[in-house]
């Protein structure tokens, strides 16, 4: 399992990748489980486990993600 950390809402949280789609994200008001999937031409999108839609909140999370994962 991978943890890091991430700059999110103005605050650092902390981020597990228990594989390379699925994550723990550690927030103030608690804890979120986000999934990557990525669409048929390539596109990541971030849902919240058990959901099929993206949201505000998951896309903002999932591209803090995105550029700490590509700058790793």
């Amino acid at each position: 399992m991978n943890t890091f950390k991430i700059d999110y809402n103005n605050d650092t949280v902390w981020v597990e990748q228990e594989d390379p789609a699925n994550f723990t994200v550690h927030l103030v008001g608690g804890d979120v489980k986000l999934v990557l999937k990525q669409d048929n031409e390539g596109a990541n999108h971030w849902f919240k486990a058990g959901t099929d839609n993206a949201t505000e909140e998951t896309s903002a999370i999932g591209v803090a993600i995105d550029t700490y994962l590509l700058k790793k």
